[in-house]
C-alpha cells in the first residue's frame, strides 16, 4: 500500500460524516462544528458531486441549516442536486423501462444489483442516490436473446463500441469477457453481467438467480438479491474498489438500517463465501465512520484501518489515486492481502500472465471467423499485438 494519506480537510471530513441516512445528535453536532470550518461551499458541492453524493449531502444541510451557509450558497447546493436527482430518476425510469419492453416480455430471469435497484428497496428515498448506471444479471445462456433483441430495438453497443446483433458476433464478445455494455435510447449505460465476481468462483450466477427477491419501484416489481446476500456483496466490491465513492459508504449505512437486516443472517452468508475478514473489517470500518475523525476510532483493526487509508487516498487523490491502488492489488477480485490465500494470489497472476494472449473482441472485429475457426485467433493475435507494437514505435512518417 502506498504511504499513509494526508489528513481529510474540514470539508471531507464533513462528506464522510454526512454519508449516512440519518444523524444521530452527536454527528448532528459534528457536523455543524465541521460546517463552522467550511471555508467555500462551492467546494462542498463540487466534492459532493464528484463522489456522487451531492442531494443526500444537501439535505443533511437542509436539515442542519447551519449559519455559516448563506441563502446564495444554499440555493446553489440546492439547483446542482436537482439537476442530479432528475438523472438518478431517469436512470431508475430506464431500469424499469427495461423489465416492461424487454425482460418480461421475453421471459429472461435476472436480477439488478447495486445502483437504482438498491436505493428503491434501502434508501427512504430513492433519488437520494446517485445512479450512474444499471447493473444486471442474466443467465449466460439467455445473454444472446437479450442483448439481439435490445440492439434491434433502440439500444446502441458501448463496450465493445463495434458489436453487432448477429448471434456469432454476440457469442464471442461474451465467450472473450463477463459484462457487455449497452447504451439506452435515452442515454443510460446498462452493464449485462452473466457473472458478478470475474470468474473468481465465489458466486454461482444459477444460484444468485433461483434466491432473487421481488419488490417494488414505482410500480414495476424489480428483482434482486437478498438482502444479506447483496450485503456481503458490496462490501466485496466497494472494498475492491477502496471505498472511491461516497455514496458507497451510503450503501453500507442504507442496508444496515432496513427491517430485512439481520447482521448474524449476514455473517453467516460471509463465512459461505468466504469472506467473512471482508465482512468484518468493512463493519469496523462502518463503525469508525460514525465520528467526524475515524482515523482516531477504537473500533479500527489493522485491516479496517488499512481500508481507512486506502478510502482516504482515493477520496483525496481521485480516479488516479485509485488506479494506482489497484495496479497494486494482489487479485482481480480483492483489493488486499489479508482477503486473499496463495492458491488465488497465484491463479490470479497466471490469469494476469495469460490475458494478453487471449482473444479480444477487437480480434473477431478485424476478422469475424465462425466458431469452429476461433482457434486461429490464439495464432494470430500475438503477430498482431507485434505489427501493433512496431506502428506504434515506428508511426509513418
Amino acid at each position: 500500500m502506498p504511504a499513509e494519506p494526508d489528513r481529510p480537510d474540514a470539508t471531507l471530513r464533513l462528506l464522510i460524516l454526512l454519508a449516512r441516512l440519518e444523524l444521530s445528535e452527536a454527528q448532528r453536532e459534528a457536523a455543524l462544528t465541521l460546517c463552522n470550518r467550511i471555508e467555500a461551499w462551492h467546494e462542498v458541492a463540487s466534492q459532493a458531486e464528484r463522489k456522487l453524493m451531492l442531494p443526500l449531502v444537501y439535505r443533511h444541510l437542509h436539515e442542519l441549516s447551519p449559519p455559516t451557509l448563506s441563502p446564495a450558497d444554499a440555493a446553489h447546493l440546492h439547483q446542482r442536486a436537482l439537476s442530479l436527482v432528475q438523472v438518478n430518476l431517469l436512470v431508475a425510469g430506464e431500469q424499469q423501462r427495461l423489465v416492461v419492453e424487454i425482460l418480461d416480455p421475453l421471459d429472461i430471469p435476472y436480477l439488478f444489483f447495486k445502483g437504482p435497484a438498491l436505493a428503491a428497496r434501502y434508501y427512504d428515498e430513492q433519488a437520494m442516490r446517485s445512479c450512474r448506471d444499471i447493473d444486471l444479471l442474466v443467465p449466460r445462456h439467455r445473454c444472446v436473446e437479450l442483448l439481439e433483441f435490445a440492439l434491434r430495438h433502440g439500444y446502441r453497443p458501448l463496450a465493445p463500441e463495434a458489436l453487432t446483433p448477429d448471434r456469432q458476433s454476440l457469442e464471442f464478445a461474451l465467450s472473450a469477457k463477463t459484462v457487455v455494455s449497452l447504451v439506452s435510447p435515452s442515454g443510460v449505460c446498462i452493464e449485462v453481467h452473466h457473472e458478478i465476481d470475474r470468474g473468481a468462483g465465489i458466486y454461482q450466477s444459477d444460484a444468485l438467480l433461483d434466491s432473487r427477491v421481488a419488490h417494488r419501484a414505482g410500480g414495476t416489481l424489480l428483482y434482486s438479491m437478498p438482502t444479506s446476500e447483496l450485503f456481503v456483496y458490496i462490501c466485496l466490491h466497494h472494498t475492491r474498489h477502496y471505498w472511491s465513492h461516497l455514496h458507497w459508504l451510503v450503501d453500507l449505512d442504507a442496508i444496515q438500517r432496513h427491517p430485512d437486516f439481520d447482521a448474524a443472517a449476514a455473517y453467516a452468508c460471509a463465512e459461505r463465501r468466504g469472506l467473512a475478514s471482508t465482512f468484518n473489517a468493512c463493519l469496523e470500518f462502518y463503525r469508525a465512520l460514525a465520528a467526524p475523525e475515524p482515523e482516531h476510532s477504537s473500533h479500527l483493526s489493522p485491516r479496517s484501518r488499512e481500508m481507512l487509508e486506502a478510502c482516504f487516498t482515493t477520496l483525496q487523490g481521485g480516479l488516479e489515486a485509485e488506479r494506482a491502488l489497484l495496479r497494486q492489488r494482489p487479485t482481480l477480485q480483492f483489493g488486499f492481502t489479508w482477503q486473499t490465500h496463495l492458491a488465488n494470489r497465484w491463479t490470479s497472476r497466471l490469469r494476469k500472465w495469460a490475458s494478453p494472449l487471449q482473444p479480444g473482441y477487437i480480434d473477431y472485429q478485424f476478422l469475424p471467423l465462425p466458431s469452429r475457426w476461433q482457434w486461429l485467433y490464439y495464432v494470430i493475435r500475438p503477430y498482431r499485438a507485434l505489427a501493433k507494437r512496431r506502428r506504434a514505435r515506428w508511426p509513418a512518417q
